[in-house]
């Protein structure tokens, strides 16, 4: 339960982020800033994931299905969310709708990624 709340609770953080300034991340006429956007979603999900597994003592093979309860919140709302993303997103161009999914898509895979990062001696 405490891994699904957690999720609810990331997936409103950035939605409220994309909300008031998704503006400032998907801009599809400035490459870099949009790949930059990808490559630093990466530390912030093993910022969000890892020290959360340590904190709930998760061991190596309990890491993955709390990664999906930490996903699963946000992409079963984002499912519907996308449907109406010119209506939720006011700030961000309808034609930023394919971008915002993908960089959602690499978000969660990342997420689910890192149950499946353990320690070394509990792999063994």
């Amino acid at each position: 339960m405490f891994f699904l709340l957690w999720g609810l609770l990331v997936w409103l953080g950035a939605t409220l982020i994309f909300r008031f300034g998704g503006q400032f991340f998907f801009l599809h006429d400035q490459p870099m800033l949009m790949i930059m956007s990808y490559i630093l979603v990466v530390p912030l999900i093993l910022v969000l994931t890892l020290p959360i597994y340590k904190w709930k003592k998760v061991t190596a093979s309990q890491r993955i299905k709390a990664a999906i309860f930490i996903a699963l919140p946000g992409m079963l709302i984002d499912s519907i969310v996308l449907i109406y993303f010119q209506d939720i997103f006011t700030n961000l161009s309808p034609d930023t709708d394919k971008f915002f999914a993908s960089w959602l898509l690499w978000a969660y895979s990342l997420i689910l990624l890192s149950g499946f990062i353990g320690n070394r001696n509990e792999l063994e």
